[in-house]
């Protein structure tokens, strides 16, 4: 049982911890770019990086151990074991007891060609030790694309990349310079070992100069290799945010328990009422929403991973996004039942007190009823803000959003989430996107071999089942909700419309029949002041929802992710490009979740 499986297996009664995990990745020139006599220098230089960084991994290790799971840091070099720096530097990683995972440009005896005897040799030895082995599809035809592939998935599966580089602009497609600016664009943090032994280590990163992404010729983005960046950078890099309440967030988060009853069901009773839904098992206990995830993640497992040559271990996310999936729609049902209690209530506060005027020997039952209605609202808005559903369901929704494509984009190889925060500043500012962070950094490379004809057939598989059902997810939410938005509209202006009816006939009744008028009077009163409370209670319901708004959203993500997998379907054996459209409909999906979070935050549970 790996780290991660037994982490998640020891802790199936709340969400997975995160294991503390280092990986380090490696780009720079071949042995031949390096001068002879400075082969041994650049080793040091190597050797002392790592070093350093894994003391450093250390230490951060121990000071935030209480938000991590059990066990030792796990310390990784991923390298495409070129001969030369990417050979040093897999060689001293093992030596520093790091794991090695090899990303090999062509299929293993393609590459091979690539190296003298004795870089041959090494080769075949520092395959051996690897954990992993991800052969991509290159040809030899395209050499430069497929080095530019493998550089491209060291930086998708790295922390930090060593570089081992002259400084130098690009010479050509594939070369060290375009890995660095790719992982500079990308907020991964470069260490610059410069094979010049009189130019000193430095520390690259965006971080530095949080205002715009910078190149790599930039002097705002260094700092030198010493303690305290390295330090400051994987505290930043690998730590929880450091603002305390998100720490507490994340510590809520990790304590959660499985809800399986679902006690407000006040919300789903309303869509049923309004026609837009049929009240099930599912509305009063989870257990239909588990059984469809884990159906769902059995079918992508079958249809994606392990059938196209490459194998990733996904078991920590699926359950991570398991736990975040059914939290979220648990505090969403609390949430909005919350909101049709109060609404529905007030209004029935209102006639309660009108009924006073039909019953005046019950005032004081009537009015008891109403104090305890009243109380009911002020307990419901009590309980729903100290509990903080609002809060906890847009956060566990947010963090199962980002966690869904990561299976799929880990499965491309070359493909990455984007980093937390932005390129310019890739700091994790919320406690999802770090702990997201730390489940695609955990997950580690995948590995297998993707020719050509795999490629293909993963790009379809992909489109069909992760895109594909996001797009009948999207497009079955806008019409339901859509018409939830109509039907709802149209009860609150019935009720308006009834309400100025009965005003129309008590008009008409005073003119032409006072009596009859003043006999019904009461009434009347508690009608024409019931209806109209209850018609605003409605329209509120809708108001709040944000119903419209989120049906037009959602066909518009829908028509976005359409469109990809369209593209996706037809990528054919081009793997860069499906895992440009990959990574694009992850950021669709994350925009409009952005955009719906943005709306609802100004929503939170409250009287008035």
């Amino acid at each position: 049982m790996t780290a991660p499986e037994a982490s998640v297996a020891r802790r199936s009664s709340t969400p997975p911890l995160i294991p503390f995990a280092l990986t380090i990745g490696v780009t720079g020139h071949r042995l031949e770019g390096i001068e002879a006599e400075a082969v041994e220098g650049v080793e040091a230089r190597v050797a002392d990086a790592l070093g350093l960084l894994a003391s450093e991994a250390r230490a951060l290790a121990t000071r935030e151990a209480a938000l991590f799971a059990d066990g030792p840091p796990i310390l990784t070099m991923v390298s495409p074991l070129a001969e030369g720096a990417d050979q040093i530097a897999a060689a001293a990683a093992l030596a520093r007891g790091y794991r090695l995972q090899a990303i090999l440009p062509f299929e293993r005896s393609v590459y091979s060609t690539d190296f003298t005897d004795a870089g041959r040799a090494r080769f075949e030895h520092l395959v051996a030790q690897a954990s992993c082995l991800l052969e991509l599809p290159g040809v030899r035809s395209d050499a430069h694309g497929a080095y530019v592939n493998a550089g491209r998935a060291t930086v998708a599966h790295c922390d930090v990349l060593i570089a081992v580089w002259d400084g130098l602009a690009a010479r050509g497609r594939g070369g060290t310079a375009e890995i660095v600016e790719l992982a500079l664009s990308r907020g991964t943090p470069i260490v610059h070992l410069p094979i010049d032994l009189a130019e000193p280590p430095t520390l690259l990163w965006s971080a530095f100069d949080p205002i715009i992404v910078t190149n790599s010729t930039s002097a705002a983005t260094r700092r030198p290799l010493d303690r305290a960046a390295v330090e400051r950078m994987l505290a930043l890099s690998l730590a929880p945010p450091e603002n305390q309440s998100e720490r507490e967030d994340l510590r809520h988060f990790l304590a959660e328990r499985d809800r399986r009853l679902r006690t407000r069901i006040e919300y789903p009773l309303m869509l049923t009422i309004a026609g837009t839904h049929r009240f099930g098992r599912g509305d009063w206990t989870a257990a239909p929403g588990v059984d469809a995830t884990r159906t769902e993640w059995v079918q992508y497992r079958a249809a994606c991973a392990g059938c196209h040559g490459v194998e990733a271990d996904l078991d920590m996310l699926e359950a991570a996004y398991g736990w975040s999936d059914r939290l979220a729609s648990h505090f969403a049902q609390n949430y909005r039942s919350g909101h049709v209690f109060n609404f529905l209530l007030g209004a029935l506060a209102v006639l309660i007190a009108l009924t006073g005027l039909l019953f005046p020997g019950a005032k004081l039952m009537l009015t008891t009823t109403e104090f305890v209605v009243i109380f009911a609202i002020l307990i419901n808005t009590l309980v729903g803000v100290r509990t903080r559903w609002h809060q906890r369901w847009l956060d566990y929704r947010q963090l199962a959003e980002r966690l869904r494509p990561m299976r799929s984009l880990k499965l491309l190889g070359i493909a990455a989430p984007d980093a937390p925060g932005s390129a310019a500043e890739p700091v994790a500012r919320r406690w999802t996107d770090w702990y997201a962070a730390g489940i695609w950094r955990t997950m580690g490379c995948p590995s297998g071999r993707i020719d050509a004809a795999r490629a293909q057939a993963l790009a379809k598989s992909i489109a069909e089942h992760e895109i594909g059902p996001q797009v009948a997810y999207n497009r079955s939410s806008a019409e339901k909700v859509g018409d939830l938005d109509h039907r709802l509209e149209w009860i609150s202006v019935g009720l308006f419309a009834a309400t100025i009816i009965g005003c129309a006939i008590m008009i008409g009744a005073l003119l032409l029949a006072p009596e009859w008028a003043n006999r019904y009077s009461k009434l009347y009163v508690w009608l024409l002041a019931g209806l109209p409370a209850l018609g605003t209670a409605i329209f509120g319901i809708k108001v709040q929802g944000d119903f419209c708004g989120t049906a037009l959203r959602s066909r518009a993500t829908a028509d976005l992710l359409e469109r990809i997998a369209r593209d996706l379907d037809l990528a054919g054996p081009d793997l860069s490009r499906s895992a440009n459209l990959a990574e694009q409909a992850a950021r669709v999906m994350l925009s409009d979740l952005g955009q719906w979070r943005l709306v609802n935050e100004q929503h939170e549970l409250a009287l008035g």
